[in-house]
């Protein structure tokens, strides 16, 4: 019986300090509009980056202008929290929940099992949610300015962006190749955000931008 404690406790501590130096997770992310919506258009999909020693993730989100097909990506757009946590029966979850810094509102938590013990490279192991569920939330409010290119009713020029709110069903799955890629280099977070940003620029995807200005432009 002894014995049987010895080695769990010896299993418990391994996985702790495994978990400790492992560096980054990294997951693709799926966004599906969903609810109510006004000019709720732009999100598309993207990629989260977890720092487990500082239990924080971050996020590069791509977004997509449907009226020009021009595609920008926005790095940090929502960054915050990732924990794990047990419920009543002792299972495990892990857990991340942003919101965003900027301008914007934007908003994202997601939920999975923890179902693996898996080699995330550089010779490191973790526990880990190979799919996480959850909500992303975004508005921004309708702003304009005077610029010279539309024409109100009262000859006064201006130019109008639309406002736009809305909710998507957000889906984050393990991606265990740019995990392992990242680790074996030796990457942190901001590294790891860099890679998956030369990968999309790479697919033609343009480097960060702000949220786009949906365009066509109208006239009131």
């Amino acid at each position: 019986m002894k014995t049987r404690i010895f080695y769990s406790l010896l299993a418990t501590i391994t996985l702790f300090v495994s978990t400790v130096n492992a560096q980054v997770l990294i997951y693709d992310l799926a966004l599906d509009k969903t609810g109510r919506s006004v000019n709720y258009t732009f999100f598309d999909s993207g990629y989260l980056v977890v720092d487990l020693a500082a239990s924080t993730f971050s996020s590069v989100i791509v977004l997509t202008d449907p009226n020009t097909f021009r595609y920008y990506q926005t790095a940090g757009l929502v960054s915050g929290s990732y924990e794990t946590m047990l419920d009543y029966s002792g299972y495990n979850h892990a857990v991340m929940y942003g919101i965003s810094s900027g301008a914007d509102n934007a908003a994202l938590q997601v939920i999975g099992d923890i179902e693996s013990n898996s080699n995330i490279g550089g010779e490191q192991r973790s526990i880990l949610a190979k799919k996480l569920q959850g909500y992303f939330m975004a508005s921004g409010a309708q702003v304009d300015a005077i610029t010279g290119n539309s024409t109100t009713s009262n000859s006064t020029t201006r130019a109008f962006e639309y406002g736009y709110a809305g909710f998507s069903k957000a889906t984050a799955i393990y991606n265990i190749k740019l995990t392992k890629q990242a680790n074996n280099e030796g990457y942190g977070s901001a590294a790891a955000l860099n890679l998956v940003g030369q990968i999309l620029a790479n697919r033609g995807v343009p480097g960060y931008t702000p949220t786009p200005t949906p365009t066509p432009t109208p006239t009131p």
